[in-house]
């Protein structure tokens, strides 16, 4: 088993662009025909998932996350995993995708690693 101390810079730089796209995402849906109960549930989730995200832009270390925090993050990559599998096109490069399903695979790497 794999402990938190193998997550290096460049993973701390994956979590945070999950994070980021999630948020995003979640910026999109709130522009959207929500009920009330749905736009402050995903204003909710947003709120943490910046908090987290804030957290880790002043202090890039796993460490600085509390256990709620880290499981906010492991719920942040799997939504960045989700929102790969809905917007991979057909149109894009072989480069492109490559570097996507990279990302996917770094974000799947990382979630089985905070799981676990």
């Amino acid at each position: 088993m794999k402990s938190l101390a193998t997550i290096t810079e460049k993973d701390i730089e994956t979590i945070k662009m999950a994070l980021n796209d999630a948020i995003s995402d979640m910026n999109t849906e709130l522009k959207g025909n929500l009920t009330e109960k749905q736009q402050v549930g995903i204003l909710e989730y947003k709120n943490k998932y910046a908090r987290v995200f804030g957290k880790l832009r002043q202090n890039a270390s796993i460490y600085s996350l509390s256990e709620v925090e880290l499981d906010l993050t492991a719920g942040g990559l799997n939504d960045a995993i989700q929102l790969i599998e809905e917007n991979l096109t057909d149109d894009l490069s072989e480069a492109e995708k490559n570097e996507i399903l990279h990302y996917k695979n770094d974000c799947a790497r990382l979630v089985e690693l905070l799981a676990g």
